[in-house]
Protein backbone atom coordinates (compact mmCIF):
# COMPACT_ATOMS: atom_id res chain seq x y z
CA UNK A 1 0.00 0.00 0.00
CA UNK A 2 1.38 3.43 -0.99
CA UNK A 3 1.16 6.53 0.60
CA UNK A 4 -0.74 9.46 -1.25
CA UNK A 5 0.96 12.46 -2.79
CA UNK A 6 1.18 14.94 -0.06
CA UNK A 7 -0.92 18.06 -1.97
CA UNK A 8 -1.53 21.17 -0.89
CA UNK A 9 -4.80 22.78 -0.34
CA UNK A 10 -3.65 26.19 -2.01
CA UNK A 11 -0.83 26.56 -3.74
CA UNK A 12 1.16 29.89 -3.68
CA UNK A 13 0.09 31.90 -7.05
CA UNK A 14 3.06 33.15 -9.83
CA UNK A 15 3.47 36.67 -8.57
CA UNK A 16 3.84 35.45 -4.90
CA UNK A 17 6.56 33.26 -5.72
CA UNK A 18 8.48 35.73 -8.75
CA UNK A 19 8.79 38.31 -6.05
CA UNK A 20 11.08 35.95 -3.47
CA UNK A 21 13.27 35.09 -6.32
CA UNK A 22 16.60 36.67 -6.75
CA UNK A 23 16.16 36.58 -10.60
CA UNK A 24 14.61 39.71 -12.48
CA UNK A 25 11.28 38.36 -14.31
CA UNK A 26 8.69 40.66 -16.46
CA UNK A 27 5.62 39.61 -17.97
CA UNK A 28 5.07 40.71 -21.57
CA UNK A 29 1.59 40.09 -23.28
CA UNK A 30 1.40 39.30 -26.69
CA UNK A 31 1.34 43.22 -28.05
CA UNK A 32 4.90 42.83 -25.92
CA UNK A 33 3.65 45.62 -23.38
CA UNK A 34 5.07 44.64 -20.29
CA UNK A 35 2.00 43.79 -17.83
CA UNK A 36 3.70 42.63 -14.51
CA UNK A 37 7.08 42.73 -12.90
CA UNK A 38 8.91 41.78 -10.18
CA UNK A 39 10.67 44.16 -7.22
CA UNK A 40 14.10 42.09 -8.35
CA UNK A 41 13.21 43.82 -11.85
CA UNK A 42 12.91 47.22 -10.60
CA UNK A 43 15.95 46.92 -8.49
CA UNK A 44 18.06 45.47 -11.74
CA UNK A 45 16.57 48.49 -14.05
CA UNK A 46 16.44 51.27 -11.77
CA UNK A 47 13.40 51.59 -12.76
CA UNK A 48 9.45 52.37 -11.09
CA UNK A 49 7.17 49.24 -11.90
CA UNK A 50 4.67 52.72 -12.60
CA UNK A 51 7.33 53.30 -15.05
CA UNK A 52 7.35 50.52 -16.56
CA UNK A 53 3.50 48.92 -16.67
CA UNK A 54 1.89 49.19 -20.25
CA UNK A 55 5.22 49.96 -21.69
CA UNK A 56 6.49 47.97 -24.66
CA UNK A 57 9.19 46.11 -24.09
CA UNK A 58 11.33 47.07 -26.99
CA UNK A 59 11.63 50.41 -24.83
CA UNK A 60 14.00 48.59 -22.78
CA UNK A 61 15.58 46.45 -25.21
CA UNK A 62 15.38 47.68 -28.73
CA UNK A 63 14.33 51.35 -28.86
CA UNK A 64 15.80 51.56 -32.30
CA UNK A 65 12.00 49.58 -33.30
CA UNK A 66 10.08 52.03 -32.05
CA UNK A 67 8.11 54.99 -33.54
CA UNK A 68 11.27 58.03 -32.74
CA UNK A 69 8.00 60.16 -30.82
CA UNK A 70 7.93 56.74 -28.54
CA UNK A 71 11.99 55.48 -28.28
CA UNK A 72 11.92 56.68 -24.48
CA UNK A 73 9.15 55.20 -21.36
CA UNK A 74 6.95 58.26 -21.15
CA UNK A 75 3.42 57.63 -21.03
CA UNK A 76 1.23 57.05 -24.37
CA UNK A 77 -0.33 54.18 -25.45
CA UNK A 78 0.80 50.62 -25.79
CA UNK A 79 2.21 49.74 -29.92
CA UNK A 80 0.41 47.89 -32.29
CA UNK A 81 2.44 45.63 -34.27
CA UNK A 82 2.54 48.38 -37.24
CA UNK A 83 4.30 50.29 -35.76
CA UNK A 84 6.74 47.44 -33.78
CA UNK A 85 7.37 45.96 -37.73
CA UNK A 86 8.54 49.41 -39.04
CA UNK A 87 12.46 48.72 -39.20
CA UNK A 88 12.28 44.81 -39.37
CA UNK A 89 14.47 45.04 -42.14
CA UNK A 90 16.86 46.31 -39.69
CA UNK A 91 20.58 45.17 -39.55
CA UNK A 92 20.91 42.89 -36.67
CA UNK A 93 24.60 41.56 -37.33
CA UNK A 94 25.48 42.87 -33.86
CA UNK A 95 23.89 40.57 -32.08
CA UNK A 96 24.55 38.10 -34.48
CA UNK A 97 21.21 37.79 -36.14
CA UNK A 98 21.14 38.49 -39.88
CA UNK A 99 18.30 41.16 -40.82
CA UNK A 100 16.28 39.86 -37.89
CA UNK A 101 14.31 42.57 -35.39
CA UNK A 102 13.68 42.01 -31.88
CA UNK A 103 10.46 41.90 -32.53
CA UNK A 104 11.09 39.48 -35.56
CA UNK A 105 12.11 37.19 -32.90
CA UNK A 106 9.24 37.81 -30.47
CA UNK A 107 6.81 36.63 -33.12
CA UNK A 108 9.11 33.53 -34.13
CA UNK A 109 9.41 32.58 -30.65
CA UNK A 110 5.53 32.63 -29.72
CA UNK A 111 5.06 30.75 -33.00
CA UNK A 112 7.83 27.98 -32.49
CA UNK A 113 7.33 27.71 -29.32
CA UNK A 114 10.89 28.05 -28.95
CA UNK A 115 12.26 30.33 -26.09
CA UNK A 116 15.83 32.68 -27.16
CA UNK A 117 18.96 33.79 -25.43
CA UNK A 118 20.70 37.49 -26.08
CA UNK A 119 23.67 37.67 -23.83
CA UNK A 120 25.75 41.07 -23.48
CA UNK A 121 23.02 43.23 -24.30
CA UNK A 122 23.03 47.05 -22.87
CA UNK A 123 19.98 48.52 -21.66
CA UNK A 124 18.85 52.19 -22.68
CA UNK A 125 20.77 54.41 -20.68
CA UNK A 126 18.00 57.12 -21.47
CA UNK A 127 15.50 55.30 -19.27
CA UNK A 128 17.54 54.79 -15.97
CA UNK A 129 18.75 57.84 -15.47
CA UNK A 130 22.04 57.43 -17.77
CA UNK A 131 23.62 54.69 -16.91
CA UNK A 132 24.91 52.01 -18.29
CA UNK A 133 23.49 48.21 -17.78
CA UNK A 134 24.95 45.38 -19.11
CA UNK A 135 22.57 42.13 -19.25
CA UNK A 136 22.00 38.52 -20.23
CA UNK A 137 18.55 37.83 -20.44
CA UNK A 138 16.12 34.95 -22.17
CA UNK A 139 12.58 34.91 -23.48
CA UNK A 140 9.91 32.17 -22.94
CA UNK A 141 6.77 31.98 -24.44
CA UNK A 142 3.96 30.74 -22.66
CA UNK A 143 0.26 30.05 -23.03
CA UNK A 144 -1.95 30.85 -20.60
CA UNK A 145 -5.66 30.52 -20.17
CA UNK A 146 -5.91 30.79 -24.32
CA UNK A 147 -3.57 33.37 -24.43
CA UNK A 148 0.14 34.06 -25.88
CA UNK A 149 2.33 35.43 -23.26
CA UNK A 150 6.54 36.39 -22.93
CA UNK A 151 8.39 35.27 -19.36
CA UNK A 152 11.82 37.40 -19.27
CA UNK A 153 14.06 36.68 -17.22
CA UNK A 154 17.16 39.12 -17.14
CA UNK A 155 20.53 39.17 -15.28
CA UNK A 156 22.80 41.72 -14.88
CA UNK A 157 26.02 41.62 -16.01
CA UNK A 158 27.76 44.15 -14.21
CA UNK A 159 26.25 42.32 -11.22
CA UNK A 160 27.59 39.09 -12.17
CA UNK A 161 30.69 40.32 -13.04
CA UNK A 162 31.53 41.59 -9.52
CA UNK A 163 30.49 39.19 -7.87
CA UNK A 164 32.87 36.92 -9.60
CA UNK A 165 36.15 39.54 -8.68
CA UNK A 166 34.89 39.97 -5.44
CA UNK A 167 35.69 36.28 -5.19
CA UNK A 168 38.92 35.99 -7.13
CA UNK A 169 39.84 38.97 -4.64
CA UNK A 170 39.00 37.32 -1.43
CA UNK A 171 40.74 34.19 -2.36
CA UNK A 172 43.86 36.45 -3.31
CA UNK A 173 43.56 38.33 -0.07
CA UNK A 174 43.68 35.24 2.25
CA UNK A 175 46.28 33.19 0.18
CA UNK A 176 49.06 36.47 0.68
CA UNK A 177 47.83 37.20 4.46
CA UNK A 178 48.42 33.15 4.64
CA UNK A 179 52.07 33.77 3.16
CA UNK A 180 52.51 37.15 5.66
CA UNK A 181 51.36 35.45 8.35
CA UNK A 182 53.34 32.53 8.37
CA UNK A 183 56.29 34.31 7.74
CA UNK A 184 55.75 36.78 10.57
CA UNK A 185 55.26 33.83 12.96
CA UNK A 186 58.88 32.71 11.14
CA UNK A 187 60.47 36.06 12.50
CA UNK A 188 58.95 36.86 15.42
CA UNK A 189 61.04 34.05 17.49
CA UNK A 190 64.49 35.19 16.24
CA UNK A 191 63.50 38.51 16.87
CA UNK A 192 62.74 37.83 20.36
CA UNK A 193 66.50 35.94 21.06
CA UNK A 194 68.25 38.96 18.97
CA UNK A 195 66.49 41.53 21.85
CA UNK A 196 67.33 39.27 24.95
CA UNK A 197 70.92 39.17 23.44
CA UNK A 198 71.59 42.71 23.10
CA UNK A 199 70.13 43.03 26.46
CA UNK A 200 72.83 40.67 27.99
CA UNK A 201 75.37 42.19 25.82
CA UNK A 202 74.00 45.95 27.24
CA UNK A 203 74.22 44.48 30.75
CA UNK A 204 78.09 43.10 30.49
CA UNK A 205 79.02 46.41 28.55
CA UNK A 206 77.47 48.36 31.73
CA UNK A 207 79.76 45.92 33.93
CA UNK A 208 82.65 46.29 32.24
CA UNK A 209 82.39 50.00 32.23
CA UNK A 210 82.24 50.18 35.72
CA UNK A 211 84.86 47.76 36.38
CA UNK A 212 87.25 49.92 34.07
CA UNK A 213 86.93 52.79 35.74
CA UNK A 214 90.23 54.54 36.84
CA UNK A 215 90.55 54.83 40.74
CA UNK A 216 92.07 57.71 42.11
CA UNK A 217 95.80 56.25 42.46
CA UNK A 218 95.73 55.24 38.37
CA UNK A 219 94.54 58.26 37.16
CA UNK A 220 97.43 59.67 35.88
CA UNK A 221 99.17 56.51 34.50
CA UNK A 222 95.90 55.50 32.78
CA UNK A 223 93.67 57.99 32.12
CA UNK A 224 94.18 57.58 28.12
CA UNK A 225 93.80 53.88 28.12
CA UNK A 226 90.82 54.57 30.15
CA UNK A 227 89.06 57.16 28.28
CA UNK A 228 89.54 55.39 25.31
CA UNK A 229 87.97 52.39 26.66
CA UNK A 230 85.21 54.21 27.54
CA UNK A 231 84.47 55.82 24.36
CA UNK A 232 84.09 52.20 23.12
CA UNK A 233 82.18 51.07 25.68
CA UNK A 234 79.57 54.04 25.18
CA UNK A 235 79.41 52.70 21.30
CA UNK A 236 79.10 49.23 21.56
CA UNK A 237 76.51 50.20 23.93
CA UNK A 238 74.80 52.81 21.40
CA UNK A 239 75.09 49.54 18.81
CA UNK A 240 72.93 47.60 21.30
CA UNK A 241 70.37 50.11 22.14
CA UNK A 242 70.09 50.24 17.85
CA UNK A 243 69.90 46.86 17.87
CA UNK A 244 67.10 46.89 20.78
CA UNK A 245 64.59 49.61 19.38
CA UNK A 246 64.93 48.29 15.77
CA UNK A 247 63.82 44.92 17.35
CA UNK A 248 61.27 46.19 18.85
CA UNK A 249 59.83 48.09 15.88
CA UNK A 250 60.01 44.92 13.90
CA UNK A 251 58.03 43.13 16.41
CA UNK A 252 55.14 45.69 16.67
CA UNK A 253 55.09 45.03 12.75
CA UNK A 254 55.19 41.67 13.08
CA UNK A 255 52.31 41.99 15.52
CA UNK A 256 50.33 44.08 12.66
CA UNK A 257 51.18 41.35 10.08
CA UNK A 258 49.85 38.78 12.33
CA UNK A 259 46.63 40.79 13.23
CA UNK A 260 44.32 40.17 16.59
CA UNK A 261 43.21 36.38 17.03
CA UNK A 262 40.36 38.39 19.09
CA UNK A 263 36.90 36.70 17.82
CA UNK A 264 34.32 39.83 17.53
CA UNK A 265 32.55 40.75 20.46
CA UNK A 266 28.79 40.97 18.77
CA UNK A 267 26.48 43.25 20.23
CA UNK A 268 23.51 45.51 19.13
CA UNK A 269 24.84 48.86 18.10
CA UNK A 270 23.81 51.99 15.67
CA UNK A 271 26.23 52.27 13.15
CA UNK A 272 26.63 55.98 13.56
CA UNK A 273 28.07 55.53 16.93
CA UNK A 274 31.51 54.18 15.95
CA UNK A 275 31.21 56.75 12.59
CA UNK A 276 30.90 59.42 15.23
CA UNK A 277 33.30 58.36 17.63
CA UNK A 278 36.04 58.41 14.81
CA UNK A 279 34.80 61.53 13.37
CA UNK A 280 35.15 63.45 16.64
CA UNK A 281 38.89 62.03 17.19
CA UNK A 282 40.13 62.45 13.63
CA UNK A 283 39.15 65.45 12.38
CA UNK A 284 40.54 66.82 15.14
CA UNK A 285 43.80 66.97 13.96
CA UNK A 286 41.85 68.07 10.44
CA UNK A 287 40.31 71.62 11.41
CA UNK A 288 40.41 72.45 7.59
CA UNK A 289 38.41 69.04 6.22
CA UNK A 290 34.91 70.07 5.63
CA UNK A 291 32.62 66.80 7.03
CA UNK A 292 29.22 65.96 4.90
CA UNK A 293 27.28 63.79 6.64
CA UNK A 294 24.33 61.94 4.64
CA UNK A 295 22.78 59.60 7.28
CA UNK A 296 20.03 57.60 7.06
CA UNK A 297 18.39 57.78 10.55
CA UNK A 298 15.65 55.08 10.11
CA UNK A 299 18.38 52.12 9.48
CA UNK A 300 17.95 49.09 12.07
CA UNK A 301 20.39 47.91 14.36
CA UNK A 302 23.92 45.98 13.72
CA UNK A 303 25.18 43.20 14.97
CA UNK A 304 28.93 43.74 15.16
CA UNK A 305 31.92 44.14 17.41
CA UNK A 306 32.04 48.22 18.42
CA UNK A 307 35.71 48.41 18.89
CA UNK A 308 36.27 46.77 15.55
CA UNK A 309 34.68 49.02 13.70
CA UNK A 310 35.83 51.64 15.51
CA UNK A 311 39.03 50.71 14.29
CA UNK A 312 37.90 49.93 10.42
CA UNK A 313 36.49 53.99 10.23
CA UNK A 314 39.40 54.97 12.34
CA UNK A 315 42.02 53.73 9.31
CA UNK A 316 39.78 54.62 6.25
CA UNK A 317 38.79 58.39 7.28
CA UNK A 318 42.55 58.94 8.81
CA UNK A 319 43.73 57.65 5.13
CA UNK A 320 41.01 60.14 3.37
CA UNK A 321 42.03 62.74 5.31
CA UNK A 322 45.97 62.55 5.15
CA UNK A 323 44.89 61.85 0.85
CA UNK A 324 43.28 64.91 1.23
CA UNK A 325 46.10 66.79 3.36
CA UNK A 326 49.15 65.60 1.62
CA UNK A 327 47.08 66.78 -1.99
CA UNK A 328 47.20 70.11 -1.00
CA UNK A 329 50.35 70.47 -0.34
CA UNK A 330 51.27 69.27 -3.55
CA UNK A 331 48.69 71.78 -4.99
CA UNK A 332 50.93 74.30 -2.96
CA UNK A 333 54.07 73.01 -4.32
CA UNK A 334 52.88 73.11 -7.67
CA UNK A 335 51.65 76.77 -7.83
CA UNK A 336 53.76 79.98 -8.75
CA UNK A 337 53.15 83.08 -9.41
CA UNK A 338 54.01 82.86 -12.74
CA UNK A 339 51.13 80.92 -13.06
CA UNK A 340 48.75 83.00 -11.23
CA UNK A 341 48.30 80.14 -8.73
CA UNK A 342 46.16 77.72 -11.04
CA UNK A 343 46.87 74.47 -10.73
CA UNK A 344 45.13 71.87 -13.30
CA UNK A 345 43.19 69.17 -11.09
CA UNK A 346 40.52 67.06 -13.14
CA UNK A 347 40.33 69.13 -15.95
CA UNK A 348 39.54 72.19 -14.50
CA UNK A 349 41.97 75.27 -13.23
CA UNK A 350 41.84 76.17 -9.62
CA UNK A 351 43.76 78.05 -6.70
CA UNK A 352 45.59 76.36 -4.16
CA UNK A 353 44.21 78.24 -1.81
CA UNK A 354 40.61 78.07 -3.24
CA UNK A 355 41.30 74.02 -2.88
CA UNK A 356 38.50 72.68 0.10
CA UNK A 357 39.18 69.04 1.73
CA UNK A 358 35.55 67.56 2.18
CA UNK A 359 35.10 64.18 3.24
CA UNK A 360 31.21 63.03 2.71
CA UNK A 361 30.02 60.04 5.11
CA UNK A 362 26.86 58.38 3.27
CA UNK A 363 24.70 55.49 5.35
CA UNK A 364 22.02 53.50 3.21
CA UNK A 365 20.43 50.13 2.86
CA UNK A 366 21.31 48.01 0.00
CA UNK A 367 19.19 45.76 -1.13
CA UNK A 368 19.77 42.15 -3.06
CA UNK A 369 23.20 42.68 -2.48
CA UNK A 370 25.79 39.17 -2.67
CA UNK A 371 28.39 39.13 -0.34
CA UNK A 372 30.88 36.37 -1.27
CA UNK A 373 28.29 33.50 -1.80
CA UNK A 374 25.43 34.75 -0.19
CA UNK A 375 22.46 36.51 -1.01
CA UNK A 376 21.28 39.41 1.45
CA UNK A 377 17.73 41.03 1.25
CA UNK A 378 19.43 44.09 2.51
CA UNK A 379 22.87 45.21 4.13
CA UNK A 380 24.47 48.03 5.33
CA UNK A 381 26.16 50.47 3.26
CA UNK A 382 28.76 52.90 4.56
CA UNK A 383 30.39 55.23 1.91
CA UNK A 384 33.30 57.08 2.66
CA UNK A 385 34.45 59.76 -0.18
CA UNK A 386 37.10 62.18 -0.20
CA UNK A 387 38.18 64.57 -2.70
CA UNK A 388 42.28 63.87 -2.68
CA UNK A 389 44.60 63.01 -5.67
CA UNK A 390 42.77 59.67 -5.60
CA UNK A 391 44.88 56.23 -5.71
CA UNK A 392 47.17 54.88 -8.49
CA UNK A 393 45.27 53.19 -11.35
CA UNK A 394 47.61 50.77 -11.32
CA UNK A 395 47.60 49.87 -7.19
CA UNK A 396 43.70 50.07 -7.21
CA UNK A 397 43.21 45.98 -7.56
CA UNK A 398 46.14 45.44 -4.56
CA UNK A 399 45.37 48.44 -2.59
CA UNK A 400 44.44 46.12 0.09
CA UNK A 401 47.20 43.52 0.41
CA UNK A 402 49.46 43.66 3.23
CA UNK A 403 52.72 45.95 2.59
CA UNK A 404 50.76 47.94 -0.89
CA UNK A 405 50.66 51.81 -0.28
CA UNK A 406 50.60 55.01 -2.58
CA UNK A 407 51.60 56.97 0.40
CA UNK A 408 55.48 57.52 1.02
CA UNK A 409 54.80 57.32 4.90
CA UNK A 410 52.34 54.75 4.96
CA UNK A 411 53.03 50.87 5.98
CA UNK A 412 50.38 49.77 3.90
CA UNK A 413 48.95 47.67 6.55
CA UNK A 414 45.93 49.92 7.81
CA UNK A 415 43.42 48.85 4.53
CA UNK A 416 45.12 45.12 5.45
CA UNK A 417 43.74 45.67 8.95
CA UNK A 418 40.36 46.74 7.53
CA UNK A 419 40.05 44.05 4.99
CA UNK A 420 40.29 41.80 7.80
CA UNK A 421 38.02 43.01 10.22
CA UNK A 422 35.22 43.14 7.59
CA UNK A 423 35.44 39.76 7.04
CA UNK A 424 35.33 38.52 9.90
CA UNK A 425 32.15 40.16 9.91
CA UNK A 426 30.76 38.66 6.88
CA UNK A 427 30.93 41.79 4.59
CA UNK A 428 32.95 43.25 1.99
CA UNK A 429 34.37 46.65 0.80
CA UNK A 430 34.73 47.90 -2.08
CA UNK A 431 37.05 51.01 -3.22
CA UNK A 432 36.69 53.56 -6.48
CA UNK A 433 38.53 56.19 -7.26
CA UNK A 434 39.64 58.90 -10.13
CA UNK A 435 41.27 62.56 -9.44
CA UNK A 436 39.15 64.04 -7.59
CA UNK A 437 37.50 61.58 -6.07
CA UNK A 438 38.17 58.48 -3.58
CA UNK A 439 35.67 56.20 -2.11
CA UNK A 440 35.62 53.38 0.12
CA UNK A 441 32.16 51.29 0.64
CA UNK A 442 31.85 49.48 3.32
CA UNK A 443 28.52 46.55 2.99
CA UNK A 444 28.14 44.54 6.49
CA UNK A 445 25.00 42.24 6.95
CA UNK A 446 22.40 43.53 9.86
CA UNK A 447 22.49 39.83 11.28
CA UNK A 448 25.24 37.94 11.73
CA UNK A 449 25.12 33.48 10.95
CA UNK A 450 24.71 31.02 13.75
CA UNK A 451 27.70 29.76 14.78
CA UNK A 452 28.26 26.43 13.80
CA UNK A 453 29.09 23.50 16.55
Amino acid sequence: MTADPITFKSTPDLAFMSQHLFTAILLVNDDLSIIWLNAQAEQLLAISRVRLLNQSILALLAPEELPLKNANIIDSDSLNNDHLNEQKDKDRLANGYKTCTLTERFNQAKQYQQPFIDHDHTINPQLNGGAVLSIDYSVTPVIYQQQAYFIIEMWGKDRQSRISEEEQRQQQYSVARHMLRSVAHEIKNPLAGIRGAAQLLQRQFVKFGDFAMPTTSTVIASSNTDQNLQATVKKLRTYTDIIISETDRLTQLIGQLLGSNQLPKWQMMNIHEPIEHVLTLVLSQYPRVALERDYDLSLPELNADKDQLIQVFLNLVNNACESMAEYQQELMAQSTPAQTNLVKNNNNYQTDSNYQPKLHIQTRVAFQHTIGSQQHKQVLQISITDNGSGIDPLLIGQIFFPMVTSRASGTGLGLAIVQDIINRHHGMIDVSSVSGQTRFTVYLPFSQPAPTA
